[in-house]
């Protein structure tokens, strides 16, 4: 993917990934988009579903 157009700017893709990646926007972009942010799995759930991905690819 091109990072820079033919007058040497960010191209609109990699402005708007930066925009978003910006710790401070995230709040502002989940709100005006609607996004939810899921919440964190418990460590037994995370390792469980670990195990569960473990197994699956060994098969």
């Amino acid at each position: 993917m091109a990072k820079r157009d033919k007058a040497g700017h960010k191209t609109l893709a990699d402005a708007v990934r930066e925009f978003i990646n910006d710790e401070d926007n995230r709040p502002h972009v989940r709100k005006l988009l609607g996004l939810e942010v899921e919440p964190e799995l418990p460590p037994t759930l995370a390792s469980l579903l670990e195990a569960i991905g473990r197994a699956s690819r060994d098969e």
